[in-house]
C-alpha cells in the first residue's frame, strides 16, 4: 500500500506544476455556477417547480459543477496514451497491480483538484450565490458515502473504457460515448425528478445517476432514510457488478495486448 500512496503523491505533486491553471479553473467553475443558477431564476423564479424551490437548484447546480472536478472517469485517457507510447508494456511487467496504480494516480489528481479547485469554488459559490446547508445530519453522511460511490463508480466505468481500448487501440470514440451518457443520465444539470417518466425510469436504472443526481438529492433531503439507505446499497451492487467485469475484461486484455508506437 505504502508504493500506491507515493503513487498518489508523486500525481498530486507532478499537478503543482499547472499551478496557473488553477485561476483558469476556478474562473470556470464561477460561469459554470453563474449560467445555471440564471437559468434556474429564469425557470422557477420565486416559487417552485415541481416541489423545488429557487435556492434548492442553486445548491444543487453548486455541488454538480464542483463534484465533475472529482470524479474519476478520465483514467482513460491516461490508458490512451500508455497504449499508444507503448509504455503500457512496461509498467504490466512491475510487480504491481495496473488498476490500483491506475486508481491511485487518479486520486492523487483528484485530491490536487479538491484542495485547489473544488474547496475554493465552494467558498466563492456560497459567498455570491448562497447555499443551503445539508437536509439533516443523516443526509450529511449519506452525502458523503455517494460522494465516495461515485469516484469509485465513475473510477471503475472510466477503467471500462480503458479495458475495451485493449480492442479498439483508441479510447476516443468509447470515452466521448461515455461521456454523452454521463451528461445525460447523470442529472448533472438537470435533475432527474424534472425527466419525463421513461427517461426517469432508465437513469434511475443505469449507474450514472450516483455521478450527479443522488449525492445532491440526498444533500437536500429530497430522499425518505429508508430510499437514502437503498439507494446507497444499490450503488455499492453497481460497484461490485462493474468490479466484476472489470476484472473478467482485465484478464481477457492482457492477453490480447498490442502495443501501438512502441
Amino acid at each position: 500500500m505504502a508504493a500506491y500512496l507515493m503513487f498518489m503523491t508523486k500525481s498530486f505533486t507532478n499537478q503543482l506544476a499547472y499551478r496557473s491553471d488553477v485561476w483558469l479553473r476556478l474562473l470556470g467553475n464561477y460561469f459554470a455556477i453563474l449560467i445555471q443558477v440564471e437559468i434556474w431564476r429564469s425557470v422557477i423564479g420565486d416559487g417552485d417547480s415541481y416541489g423545488v424551490t429557487i435556492d434548492q437548484m442553486i445548491t444543487y447546480s453548486i455541488l454538480n459543477t464542483l463534484l465533475v472536478a472529482l470524479l474519476l472517469h478520465g483514467v482513460s485517457g491516461k490508458v490512451d496514451g500508455s497504449l499508444k507510447s507503448g509504455s503500457i508494456a512496461v509498467e504490466l511487467i512491475k510487480p504491481l497491480s495496473y488498476p490500483l496504480y491506475l486508481l491511485f494516480d487518479a486520486l492523487g489528481q483528484t485530491l490536487y483538484k479538491l484542495v485547489f479547485t473544488v474547496i475554493p469554488s465552494f467558498l466563492i459559490a456560497w459567498l455570491l450565490f448562497g447555499m443551503l446547508p445539508p437536509a439533516s445530519l443523516i443526509d450529511l453522511i449519506g452525502f458523503v458515502a455517494a460522494l465516495l460511490i461515485a469516484m469509485l463508480v465513475s473510477f471503475l466505468l472510466g477503467y471500462l473504457v480503458s479495458l475495451l481500448a485493449f480492442w479498439f487501440m483508441s479510447h476516443f470514440a468509447l470515452s466521448w460515448t461515455l461521456g454523452g451518457l454521463i451528461t445525460i443520465f447523470s442529472g448533472s444539470f438537470l435533475p432527474i425528478w424534472f425527466y419525463a417518466p421513461a427517461w426517469e425510469f432508465t437513469a434511475k436504472l443505469l449507474p450514472f445517476q450516483y455521478l450527479g443526481y443522488v449525492p445532491a438529492a440526498i444533500y437536500l433531503g429530497n430522499m425518505s432514510d429508508g430510499m437514502l439507505w437503498q439507494t446507497l446499497l444499490i450503488g455499492l451492487a453497481w460497484i461490485i457488478g462493474l468490479l466484476a467485469i472489470v476484472q473478467w475484461l482485465w484478464s481477457k486484455a492482457v492477453r490480447r495486448l498490442i502495443v501501438q508506437g512502441g
